[in-house]
Order: structure tokens, then sequence, then C-alpha cells
């Protein structure tokens, strides 16, 4: 009797611990779903392609450690040939200065390529800026933010910050053309220095939203905006600040930050400019003594030609001795 009753409880522990386990295990699974990323490109050839699914790889899981949210899908890469448009690639309506774009709803980049188009060594930095955009879309749950939040966002990502960017900045602060972050939606109506000045504050911008608020406050932001709420809203939310009052306090950073005085300031810049400043007068002034010595190069040829043949002597130069009057033909 005791046998018998020593087994059945036996048998219902190995039961309960058989359930328990493959509920932790079924558990596990749902919270753990397979990877299914990868990247799928088109129109490149076997090097390109390798290249850019390793570049695409190595940025997502940079991205998805920063943000603890990655994709579970296929990016598709298209490069665009001569001929091709982005808009027959991609649809809708993209500048013609355009290199590359991101079609969120497609988990699609569309790229010049560069067997047909002086990309050079811009790849990599291109191919992340524009994962950056699908990235940004994926943690704030396909709600669309002001484009310098999509724009600074990748390119803080991407690193593209190129020499002589301050320079334009602080030439827009000076002739007081700098772009408020709202017009900035509109960037791809601009054209030329316009459009690069907008790529260049909006850089500028999301490096001081982190700065200020830090990677957790863009994270809280994004969750914000995924239960709902404007973008208005969500960033009062998240940092506690009212955006109009944000736009204020960023203009008011870039004419403190890159007016002429603070930046020629900089120690780095100051000697730069003054480094400048002394090889261009260097560069003039053996222009002019160039100048000077052919002008007596010349005055002595055709001093040769009027005096030599009547054996008259030719005068001093200026500062030389005085002329001797001696009369002619000695």
């Amino acid at each position: 009797m005791f046998g018998r009753s020593l087994q059945s409880s036996f048998r219902a522990v190995i039961v309960m611990f058989c359930v328990i386990v493959c509920g932790v295990v079924s558990v596990y699974g749902k919270a753990q779903p397979e990877n299914r990323f990868g990247v799928q490109v088109v129109g490149a050839d076997p090097e390109l392609r390798e290249r850019t699914q390793q570049i695409i790889t190595e940025a997502h899981e940079t991205l998805k450690s920063r943000s603890g949210l990655g994709f579970n899908d296929t990016i598709d890469v298209v490069y665009v040939m001569k001929g091709q448009t982005f808009d027959s690639i991609a649809g809708g309506h993209f500048p013609d200065w355009g290199i590359g774009v991101a079609i969120t709803e497609k988990n699609l980049i569309a790229l010049r390529s560069p067997r047909d188009y002086p990309i050079g060594g811009q790849l990599a930095n291109i191919l992340r800026h524009e994962l950056a955009h699908l990235h940004l879309e994926l943690i704030l749950g396909g709600h669309r933010p002001p484009r310098w939040v999509h724009e600074g966002y990748a390119q803080q990502f991407a690193h593209e910050w190129n020499f002589g960017d301050d320079w334009k900045v602080a030439r827009a602060v000076f002739t007081g053309s700098t772009i408020p972050l709202s017009d900035i939606n509109g960037v791809n109506s601009f054209q030329g220095a316009r459009a690069e000045l907008a790529y260049i504050q909006s850089y500028l911008a999301m490096g001081h939203f982190l700065q200020k608020y830090g990677w957790d406050g863009l994270m809280l932001l994004a969750r914000t905006m995924q239960d709902g709420d404007n973008w208005d809203a969500a960033f009062m939310a998240a940092t506690g600040a009212d955006y109009a009052a944000y736009q204020e306090e960023f203009a008011e950073y870039l004419s403190e930050r890159f007016n002429w005085a603070s930046f020629l300031g900089d120690t780095i810049l100051f000697w730069i400019f003054a480094a400048l400043i002394f090889v261009a007068l260097y560069i003039w002034k053996r222009r002019r003594s160039k100048r000077r010595l052919a002008d007596w190069k010349r005055q002595e040829d055709l001093e040769d030609v009027l005096y030599a043949p009547f054996d008259i002597q030719r005068p001093q130069r200026p500062g030389g001795s005085e002329h001797d009057d001696s009369s002619p033909g000695r």
C-alpha cells in the first residue's frame, strides 16, 4: 500500500515537472521569435552585393544594440542604374540631387549604383544613413516625426559631418539665412546650398537633442508616439519641454555657437584662420616679386635694344649709384 502510494506520488511529480518544463519552453519560444533578418540586393555584381550585405548587417547590429529593437524581416537594397529613376524603382517624387532613398513601408533602400555614379567612398555612409531612416520608423511604430528628426538621426548614425560644414553654418548665421526646423519638412524642394544647409542643421539639431536629453530621451519619445500621441504632445511628455520653445532654443544655440566672434574664438579654428591668412599673404608677395622681376627683365631687354647699338651707357636702376654723365663713344 505504501509502495503504491509512493510510486503514484513520484509519477505525479514527474508529470508536473514535464508540464512546467514544456510551459517554460513554450513561453520562451514566444518571447524569443526566430530572427528572420536578412539583406537582399538587386542590381549589383557579386562583389558589390557582398559588400552591401556586410555594411547593412553590421549597421543593423549597431542600431539594435543601441535601441534594443531590430528588424525581423528582409531589407531590400536596389541599385539604380543610368536610365532609371528613383520614381521608377520606389514610386513617389524625389529630388534630382538625391543619392539614396529609404521607403519605410517596403523596408526598401534605393540608391544610385557606384558603377554609374561617382559615389566613391561614400557607399558605407549612404547605406548606414538610409538604414537609419528605416530603423527610426521601426522604433516610432510607423509614426512620422518632423523631417529634421529623420535626417538628423540618419546623419548622426552615419557620422556625416564634413570639413567646412561649420563655416557654412557660421555664414548662414551671419547672413540671417538659417532655416527654421519646421521649414526643413520641405527639404526635397530645396536646391543647392539651401538643401545642404538643411541637412547640416538637421545633424546639429539631433546632436543638440541627444546632448540634452540623451538616447533614453529619444527612446521615451518614440514609445510615447507609439502610444498614439502626436509629435508635440509626445515631445512634451518625453522631455518636459514645449516643442515650439525647443525650436527657438535651437535657433539661439546656432546663433551663439556659430557667430563669428565665438567661431574665431575657438583656438584651433583661430590658428587655422591665421595660417590661411599667412599663406595667402605669402603667395601674394611671391607673385608680386615675380611680376616685378619680370618687369625689370623686360626693361633690360628694351634697354639693350635701345642703347647697345649706339654704345650708350644704360641708366642706373633706382637706388643704385649716380648716373655717369660721361660722353658717349669713349
